[in-house]
Order: structure tokens, then sequence, then C-alpha cells
């Protein structure tokens, strides 16, 4: 398809919608769905399946790694497929109502799975209930994340949706957080006790439930806006092959793809290890724990704010560079700089919170911006192919997201083997680590992760699109429809 003329005046566009402060609030609901699940899932399945039911670290990351591919497959499936829905209720709606009972029961099953029963049925459940849940949770995540492009084409207004959608994924991971290490894992004993994670398990269920019914009601009682009515009259009619080689002939999809794989290997693999990091290299308790993660949220939700209004001085790719510097810097020289005489008097839990602090803020921001940039990828999508791939492109996003969670995970795994961790030889007892495995655990956990942010930057470097070129294509595509 030939692409339209550049207009002589490419300031020259019409606004996009703008919605309320309640359906902002609704619509950004729907994020915690997603967000327990992968919390709950980085912060204590990989332990969970070690510490609890006995697999060997790298077995474990493997079951984490296989679960993923499998639901990475089937993304694109299921984005595409949401595209060309037509149903009485949308092209979204159907997939998420579908889609919430199963991520309940699997979120609930994975963590009340029977002990005793040999390593080979803990192996083969612990794989099949984890692809349920991963398949389900795509079921409803990326319908619903679609929805974003949707809901308005104006360049400012998709990074304030994005952050209500960062306030609920603050809001979803608090509130597992806050109960799981309050009430549920209040003694130390209770990380490696079964019946805690029993309780585990029904709290992710009841979060993905309460968050999920509010965002499809919700959504449900809102009419059509423009943005929407206009995707499904330019939804794609071919194949999905021939989606997704246009998808992949898009440069500034390609440039995205790839910054948000590499990223969300480095940070799927550091928050497996968070907890093996706290608790034998800085020897946290269970409460600094708890302040720790804690802290990592308090810095996500000041963040987004934050992240507003640097988005409002730079450009959007400026921002995300900014971001993945500041995870550099902090997470390669913290822990180096801890081992210094003069820095001796500041306690462990003291540098984990200034560490977590700055994490939370950065991951606000790289998720806000990250959001929005997509939504601008798909406007120039249609402006080069003439068609919308909204479920498409997130689906490709959420891909990605799910198997940067697996690599990291199976990278988690092999650097806990690496390091000589043992597995427990009973209910309660904790994993064995040596003095010299505590030691690389540590430098694996901090600088080496540190280093991995830098080598997404030349990749990030290549995006093109900032606010004078989303203007034009706006205004061309508004030329062409009218």
């Amino acid at each position: 398809m030939s692409q339209p003329q550049k207009s002589a005046r490419p300031e020259t566009v019409i606004q996009g919608q703008r919605l309320g402060t309640l359906q902002k609030m609704i619509v950004g609901s729907g994020q915690s769905v997603e967000t327990a699940v992968a919390f709950v899932a980085a912060t204590f399945l990989l332990y969970y399946l070690t510490n609890v039911c006995g697999i060997a670290p790298a077995t474990a990351g493997a079951i984490l790694f296989i679960s993923l591919c499998v639901d990475a497959v089937a993304d694109p499936l299921i984005g595409s497929w949401s595209d060309r829905l037509r149903s009485r209720w949308g092209r979204r709606l159907p997939f998420m109502a579908a889609a919430l009972p199963i991520v309940c029961l699997a979120g609930f099953a994975l963590f009340a799975m029977p002990t005793g029963w040999g390593s080979s049925f803990t192996i083969a459940c612990a794989l099949s209930v984890n692809i349920v849940l991963r398949v389900g949770t795509s079921l409803f995540a990326l319908p619903y994340a679609a929805m974003t492009a949707e809901l308005t084409t104006d360049y400012g207004e998709r990074s304030t949706i994005a952050a209500y959608r960062a306030l609920f994924s603050f809001v979803a991971a608090v509130a597992c957080a806050v109960p799981a290490f309050n009430y549920i894992f209040d003694t130390p004993a209770k990380m490696s006790s079964a019946g805690a994670y029993f309780w585990l398990g029904l709290l992710l269920a009841a979060v993905v439930l309460v968050t999920g019914a509010t965002c499809m009601l919700g959504v449900r009682k809102m009419p059509q806006s423009a943005g929407a009515a206009l995707a499904s009259t330019k939804a794609p009619r071919g194949s999905i092959v021939t989606d997704v080689r246009e998808l992949f002939r898009n440069h500034s999809f390609v440039v995205l793809f790839l910054s948000c794989l590499f990223c969300l290997v480095i940070a799927g693999s550091l928050q497996a290890l968070n907890l093996y990091a706290y608790q034998y290299y800085w020897r946290l308790t269970t409460a600094q724990t708890q302040q720790a993660v804690l802290t990592l949220q308090a810095g996500f939700l000041f963040g987004i704010p934050l992240a507003l209004l640097l988005l409002r001085a730079v450009e959007k790719r400026t921002a995300m560079a900014m971001g993945f510097v500041t995870l550099a810097v902090v997470q390669g020289l913290f822990p180096l700089l801890a081992k210094l005489q003069w820095f001796a008097a500041v306690p462990p839990i003291g540098v984990v919170c200034a560490m977590t602090l700055v994490f939370g803020f950065c991951s606000s921001l790289l998720f806000i911006t990250m959001q929005s940039m997509v939504a601008d990828a798909i406007d120039e999508h249609e402006y080069r192919f003439g068609t919308r791939c909204e479920g498409l492109y997130y689906s490709s996003l959420i891909f990605a997201t799910k198997a940067a969670n697996g690599l990291g995970s199976l990278l988690a795994g092999v650097m806990l083997s690496a390091a000589g961790l043992k597995g427990v030889q009973a209910e309660g007892g904790a994993a064995q680590l040596s003095a010299d495995g505590i030691e690389l655990l540590g430098m694996l956990w901090g600088p080496a992760h540190g280093l991995l942010f830098l080598l997404i930057l030349p990749v990030l470097l290549l995006y093109r699109i900032d606010r004078r070129e989303h203007a034009r294509i706006i205004a061309a595509l508004a030329r062409t429809a009218g």
C-alpha cells in the first residue's frame, strides 16, 4: 500500500478522545489481573517450587520457562483473534469474561499442589497448572491491553491512561504483598511451609476476581469511543501470517519488541533472585523483606506522577533510556559500595530499600512509556499498511513479557545452581548455600544485572517516533479518513 503524502503542517491534527477520571480508573483496574499473577509468580513461585516442593533449582526454572514458552506461542493467536471478533459485547470483553474464572482457579491450584507424591508427579503438576494459569492470564490481558490504543489517538493522553494502569498495577502488588508478608508468611518457617502457600493461592484468586470483574462491568457500560469504532472498521481481514509479517516490517515495532524483551529478561531474572539475595546475601529478616517489597511498590507509586512530568519535558524514547541508565547504575554499584569500609555503618536494609525505591520509580516510568509507545506504533502501522492490529501488537508485547519472564526464571535457576544452592530435605527447612556461593549470588544479582541493563540502549536508540512524527502520522490518517 502506498503511503499518503506528508502534510505541509504536521502539527495540525485532530485531537484524540479524552476520558474522565472515573473512566480511566475503571479501565486501569483491569491491569491488576496480570500484575497480581505476575507479582505472585515472580516473587514466590520459584522459591515455592524449590523450598517447598523440593524441585531442583534448574528444573524449577525450566518449568517456568516451558510454561511461558507455551503461553508465548498462544499470545499472537489470542491477539489476532480478538482483533477479528465481532459480538454484541464488542471485540475484547468476551475473552476477558471467559478468562477470569480460569485465572482464579489455576492461581489457587498452583499453590495448593499435594506434596509427597513423587518428584515426577510434582513436576508434571506444576508444569500443567502453570501453563493453564499463563494462557488464562493472556486471554484476559491481551484483549484488555488492546483497548489502550482504541480509547484515544492523543499522544499525551495515552501516557495518562497508561499511568492509571500503572496505578492499579501498584494496587494489585500491594494487595498481594501486604497480606502475604504480614499474615501468610509472618514467620521465617512459613516461607517453606506448604500450608502457607495454600492461603497465598486463595489471596491471588480473590484479587484477580475482584479487580477483573470491576473492569469488565465498568467497561461494558461505557459507550463505544470513536477510536474503538474506527478500529473496528479497520480490523485486519487477511491471515495471521500476513499480519505478523507486516508487524515485523514495522521498524518501530521491532525496536520496541527487542527493547522490551531484553529488559524483561533481566528484570525477570532479578526478581526471581530477590528472595534468595535478601535472605542469603543481605541476611534480611522476614519483616525486612516485606519492607523491601513495599518500598519497591512505594517507588512504583510515586514514580507515576514523576514519570508523567518527565514525559512532558522529554520524548518517550529519551525517558526510557534514562530509566535504563538509572537501573544500571543503582543495581551495579550499590552492592559493591556496601562492601566499602565507610559504607559499613549503613544497615543492609537501608541499602536494599534505597535500591528498591529507585527500581520502583524506573519500573513505573518504563511501564507507562512502553505502553504509550506501542499505541503510537499501532498508528504508524495503520499509516503504512491500512489496518489496525491492536490485539496483535499488544499480544506481541506480552509475548515478549512472558518469554522474557521464562528466560529470566531459567537464567535465575541456572545462577542458583552455579552458586551451589541445595534443595530442602524436609518441610520447613531452608535451602543451603555456602559462603562462596552467597558471595557469587550477590555479584550475579547486583553488578551482573546492572551491566545487562546498559546493553539495551543501542537497540532503543533506533526508535524514531517522536511527538512531531506522531502528529504527522495522525494528520495523514485524518486526511485519508476524510
